[in-house]
């Protein structure tokens, strides 16, 4: 046993006081003389017998009295095996978890309800001059600072949820620094509890300081079994969407839960208009595609949303994304000295669709390559050094440029375009007979070109290769080879660069080199290049990873800005921008926590829409086991029971031990008691 205050341990000399009174009794007592006092002795004898017992029992009642009296002051308590000398200050982090999957339904409402009331048992569990320091997934700046008690509990009682996901891990980093902050006492303890769902996301610990000095408390909130049906993704089922015409949009819907659901309805809204409907049901753990046929009429900027009706975690059941309709692509290529390719003007030149463009080197307009979808640079013998910079600066900002080697290269002039696009340098053209022997099926190139559910026949009917550049002699930077001939050279590779890609066929475009424009897979390769990104979806940005997004071709004159607004709630923000090499990025940061479709404007004017949605790593609601938790820690952790019906005792005696000076008070009263029964009870 230990005390609290062992000062006052001093007070047993009052101790002496009732053993003082009881030895010397002033009482006087009075004879009084009777003529015979024989028949009394017996009576006289048992009375003072009776009348010492009595004085011997208040005696003890009243020493008794005062030394509980005298140690409930002391505050005895009984340390608890893992429990230190008390600190003279105590510092207390509490993380509630407010991420969305806290919506979730527990025991006793949804969790963020349940760990909002644990975090105002846990901070009225210690004193209040204890410092509190609060910290949620929106690592706000406010809650960086310590604070008393009551200040503590207002913020408690303001958490919300949000789109912002930590991982325990992140949490414990910044609830040390936060505890650590400013200065501290020579005496000082650091405790963390942590009351979260813990998730299998949230549970990583691989950023957790291993800071022994900080103890960590864990308070597992548990759902009830939940179905949640969330929309993970969604893509067009053709590249293109033309003006009039039907197409598909795939959206790929997941079930998280225990459960089995049935009839789940998924809408597909297209500027505030509903487009289509479907119903479909979802195993458990399972994941499934949905078709939504849909037609567009008008040209543009197509504002659409993916929702469905799924209770009670509602935050991943809309996905908010854009993509542009064109009247027409426009195509540009530039040719060298054989001339334009009799193929590529079959392919393009015939189609309205397309705004094809064929110029001799000679004569290339710079201004058309600046909006093409995709530019052929078609056997061009010596590209000077300004359409190498023009077709650099086209690159880096988003464009595709396909590159159609000449049967002889100016050495020097390619020699540069490799150097500026970090490029294989094409090398002496190998003429030797060959076949294409692999076809990457699966890169989005070939998406939708071969039968589904089949694979290639083992002899496949594949372009025939006379002669071809070895495109893989002088680079080892990072590519993807699309077809590959027999021996293992690349036949058609592309280059990421910027934000754009170059595309590098290995032999010329000629009958005399390659069969490849003379094949049926000319026509769907090439119309893939020309169509990707003409309509397909534009990536939506998700909320709390800080990414940014593309101005676009737009630069700003003067002191303009880029306003990011969104006309039916009035909001308007000034985001960050950053000019850069492939045009200009824009960055929100923590600025937009609301879902939805938002306007990048300049002057009042739009420049495109942006679709913003929430994290879908908070969707899977399965939880992580509190052991597993523990082990990932690379310090102790002990775990609360979240259900246990007196948590503020319970974290008292995990840090003090057991408290004993309410039954010293309860014992000193008991005793008070008892003398007086003595006293008024027992006649003498």
């Amino acid at each position: 046993m230990q005390f609290l205050n062992p000062q006052f341990l001093f007070a047993f000399f009052a101790l002496a006081i009732p053993i003082l009174v009881h030895l010397f009794n002033f009482r006087r007592y009075k004879k009084v003389l009777f003529t015979n006092v024989r028949f009394l002795q017996e009576i006289r004898q048992d009375t003072q017998n009776r009348s010492r017992l009595r004085n011997l029992l208040i005696l003890a009642s009243r020493l008794l009295a005062v030394t509980f009296l005298v140690l409930a002051f002391a505050q005895p308590y009984l340390p608890a095996s893992t429990a230190a000398k008390r600190a003279a200050e105590r510092r207390v982090a509490i993380w509630i978890d407010n991420s969305f999957s806290m919506e979730a339904q527990g025991s006793y409402g949804t969790l963020l309800d349940e760990a909002r009331k644990k975090a105002r048992e846990i901070a009225l569990a210690f004193s209040p001059s204890d410092k509190f320091l609060l910290v949620t997934n929106d690592f706000e700046a406010r809650h960086q600072h310590l604070v008393n008690r009551d200040e503590a509990l207002q913020w408690i009682d303001a958490v919300q949820a949000g789109p912002a996901a930590r991982s325990a891990g992140e949490v414990l980093l910044r609830a040390r620094d936060g505890l650590k902050s400013g200065n501290l006492p020579a005496s000082v303890s650091f405790d963390a509890y942590l009351l979260s769902d813990f998730q299998r996301r949230i549970a990583d610990m691989a950023s957790a300081p291993a800071d022994s000095s900080v103890k960590v408390h864990l308070l597992a909130l548990k759902a009830n079994a939940t179905s949640n049906v969330f929309i993970d993704t969604c893509y067009l089922e053709s590249p293109v969407v033309q003006l009039g015409s039907p197409n598909e949009l795939i959206v790929s819907l997941r079930n998280s839960g225990e459960k089995p659901v049935e009839n789940i309805p998924v809408r597909l809204t297209i500027n505030g208009y509903q487009k289509a409907l479907a119903s479909v049901p979802l195993e458990a753990g399972a994941q499934q595609e949905v078709r939504l046929a849909f037609t567009i009429q008008n040209p543009g900027w197509q504002e659409a949303i993916v929702s469905l009706t799924d209770y009670p975690v509602t935050f991943d059941d809309t996905f908010h994304f854009t993509f542009r309709v064109r009247t027409d692509v426009p195509i540009v290529a530039i040719n060298g000295s054989a001339g334009a390719s009799p193929y590529l003007d079959a392919l393009f030149g015939r189609d309205p669709y397309f705004r094809y463009r064929s110029m001799p080197v000679g004569q290339a307009d710079y201004n058309a390559l600046t909006t093409p979808p995709l530019v052929i640079l078609n056997q061009v013998e010596a590209p000077s050094s300004g359409l190498l910079q023009e077709l650099e600066r086209y690159v880096r900002k988003g464009g595709k440029l396909m590159l159609l080697p000449p049967t002889a290269p100016n050495r020097e002039a390619y020699q540069s375009l490799a150097q500026r696009f970090d490029l294989p340098f094409p090398g002496t053209l190998v003429e030797q007979a060959t076949r294409v022997g692999k076809v990457e099926t699966n890169d989005p190139l070939f998406r939708d070109v071969f039968e589904k559910g089949k694979a290639l026949p083992e002899n496949p009917d594949l372009p025939l290769v006379n002669g071809y550049f070895n495109l893989s002699a002088a680079s080892n930077r990072r590519s993807d080879v699309l077809m590959r001939l027999e021996n293992g050279s690349p036949f058609l590779q592309r280059f990421p660069f910027g934000s754009g890609q170059v595309l590098v066929l290995a032999s010329p475009l000629d009958p005399q080199y390659t069969s490849f424009p003379q094949h049926a897979l000319f026509v769907p390769v090439m119309l893939k290049m020309a169509l990707s990104g003409s309509s397909e979806i534009d990536p939506p940005v998700v909320i709390g990873q800080g990414a940014g997004f593309s101005s676009g071709d737009t630069l700003l004159p003067g002191e303009q800005v880029y306003h990011l607004v969104r006309p039916s709630d009035g909001f308007d923000i000034l985001p960050e921008f950053r000019q850069n090499e492939s045009g200009g990025t824009v960055y929100v940061h923590d600025q937009v926590r609301q879902a939805g479709t938002y306007q990048l404007q300049v002057n009042k004017q739009l420049l495109r829409p942006v679709s913003f949605n929430y994290d879908r790593k908070e969707s899977d609601l399965r939880p992580t086991e509190i052991d597993e938790v523990v082990r990932g820690l690379q310090v102790p952790a002990d775990v609360v029971d979240s259900q246990s019906p007196d948590l503020p005792h319970a974290i008292t005696r995990a840090q003090d031990g057991i408290q004993l000076w309410k039954y010293c008070i309860l014992l000193a009263l008991l005793f008070l008691a008892i003398e007086v029964a003595l006293i008024r009870l027992i006649r003498t």
